[in-house]
């Protein structure tokens, strides 16, 4: 069993940081810089909660024993998990990726390793992680907006996580910005997920493709438009492909326009934007920073709260999973 170190210890604190997903879990050592070492990934169990807390403690030690760290000389563990989470009691309420409901996670980690524990759901974690070690370093607010699969934000006010009255704050993603957009897994329509999250915008481009009456990627006729992904627009979009411009054009009004409304409710010092659809860079950002100047321009208000640097990239890669668990158990200093 794994021990904590004694708070008479003069070493700077070591954790682990554990980015939990339906499919695999990623593990690291991360010291208070938001330096790693040790990385591992190991498939997740999710035969039944107790086979995934055993496959969760098995990549704690396996990250431990590739570090050739001494096992006292960490403090914590911190977990970023997907679904709703209680941290202050430690439990995941429901998570559809790992069929979890009610598993008390963090005294299973603890019987497991015998380490202090702290989770969080991973979207809340990672902007934790953005403003310990990434591009809110230094501030004591922001907001994090991701676009990948799924689209939500977290929100961090005072140097703290605002969860809302009910735990839901940062659901942006089934905020309606067009009634008669498509169906949204949520069951409503037009939802700001159904219009611009990753899926949303390879739908879109397909559609469009299929209204020219093409039926493969150009270039690649064993790819049909069934296996069309963002990633595969934004590349065609640089390639210049004037129907791909047009639809990472269309993506990135409806993005500002929810970039918008975050400035307004909270006036942070900046927005985060994190996500596989971020991954596209400049040519995201680019088209993004475009909109919300002519935004600006046109309304006073949202110009009072604007500025160039107001939206940036996530500096953290996808390291973010990790940092962000970490930025859990480090104690801020």
């Amino acid at each position: 069993m794994l021990k904590p170190t004694s708070s008479s210890d003069a070493l700077p604190p070591l954790v682990v940081g554990v980015d939990v997903g339906g499919s695999k879990i990623a593990s690291a050592l991360v010291d208070a810089n938001g330096h790693i070492s040790a990385r591992v990934r190991l498939p997740t169990d999710v035969s039944s909660p107790e086979a995934t807390l055993d496959s969760i403690a098995a990549a704690v030690r396996q990250s431990l024993s590739a570090a050739g760290q001494d096992d006292q000389l960490v403090k914590s563990i911190g977990l970023g998990i997907p679904g709703l989470v209680d941290a202050e009691r430690g439990i995941g309420l429901a998570s559809v990726n790992l069929g979890w409901r009610e598993v008390a996670v963090c005294a299973g980690l603890q019987a497991r390793l015998g380490l202090p524990c702290a989770i969080e759901n991973d979207v809340r974690a990672a902007a934790l992680g953005e403003a310990r070690f990434g591009a809110g370093r230094g501030l004591d607010s922001l907001v994090f907006l991701t676009i990948g699969t799924g689209i939500a934000a977290a929100v961090i006010l005072a140097g703290k996580l605002y969860p809302g009255a009910h735990g839901l704050a940062g659901e942006i993603g089934h905020a309606v910005l067009d009634r008669d957009g498509p169906p949204c897994k949520c069951g409503g329509s037009g939802c700001f997920e159904a219009l611009a999250s990753g899926p949303a915008i390879a739908a879109r481009h397909a559609h469009k493709m299929r209204q020219a009456g093409q039926s493969h990627l150009p270039g690649n006729p064993a790819q049909s438009l069934e296996s069309l992904t963002a990633r595969d627009v934004f590349r065609l979009a640089e390639q210049g492909d004037p129907l791909a411009q047009d639809t990472v054009c269309e993506a990135a009004e409806i993005i500002a326009q929810a970039v918008q409304l975050i400035a307004l409710a909270f006036d942070p010092p900046v927005i985060v934007l994190g996500g596989g659809v971020a991954q596209a860079g400049s040519q995201l950002i680019n088209p993004l920073r475009s909109v919300l100047d002519r935004l600006a321009k046109e309304n006073w208000v949202f110009a009072s709260v604007y500025s160039p640097d107001l939206l940036q990239l996530s500096r953290l890669g996808e390291d973010i999973g990790i940092l962000g668990a970490a930025a859990l158990a480090i104690p801020m200093p």
